[in-house]
């Protein structure tokens, strides 16, 4: 089985169809999603920019889970000197499941391989708004 990696997200922004807006998002071993950039780029460099600051600042994050839906659902988020770096893809019907995949996404953001900061990552680019 492979290891987590980074996968870089390119689609036409929702405002302006011409310009496009980018996002990381971070892929377990088995390829689903742990956990998404905190805000968009609009640019490919400025994403694995954005990536090098995640990995450097893991250790000063500060995680947090919130409940969404009036309390039904459960999102977690990492901040690193006060800017939300990345957050979840999706919300969680549990609390406890929700801290799990926090915990998966911390570790595989630190044992990800030097891939987006060593040689170029993928680039997936999106038709239409859909992510």
């Amino acid at each position: 089985m492979g290891q987590p990696r980074f996968l870089i997200v390119s689609r036409p922004a929702t405002a302006d169809p011409q310009r496009d807006t980018t996002v990381w998002r971070l892929l377990g071993a088995n390829n689903r999603h742990l956990g998404q950039s905190g805000e968009d780029f609009t640019s490919v460099p400025a994403c694995l920019h954005a990536i090098e600051q995640l990995r450097r600042g893991l250790d000063r994050g500060r995680p947090s889970i919130g409940s969404v839906q009036h309390g039904q659902q459960w999102r977690w988020r990492l901040e690193v000197d006060g800017r939300t770096v990345a957050c979840s893809t999706r919300a969680y019907r549990r609390q406890r499941e929700c801290q799990y995949n926090l915990a998966r996404f911390l570790a595989g953001a630190r044992c990800v391989d030097d891939g987006p900061l060593g040689r170029p990552a993928p680039v997936v680019r999106l038709r239409g708004g859909g992510a």
